[in-house]
């Protein structure tokens, strides 16, 4: 959806976006060790306006920080 803008499941190209916290504090982190411990992480969501499909994607800035915490593992295939 990210590049195509266009749902993966329905094909509408109806998409809606926000950027949104990562959480941290009262509320559980989904970007842990990924940024600074005084700020919050951000991630990117994709709603599909016809069907209703979600996606979450973390943006590029972030993405050095996933690579740098030890939260996150790398899948191998």
């Amino acid at each position: 959806m990210r590049k195509t803008k266009q749902c993966a499941e329905c094909q509408s190209t109806t998409i809606y976006t926000t950027t949104i916290s990562s959480g941290g504090g009262y509320s559980p982190d989904h970007l842990p060790g990924a940024h600074a411990w005084y700020t919050s992480g951000k991630l990117e969501i994709y709603i599909c306006g016809k069907c209703g499909h979600l996606q979450y994607f973390v943006p590029a800035e972030f993405l050095p920080g996933v690579a740098r915490s030890k939260k996150f593992k790398k899948h191998s295939s």
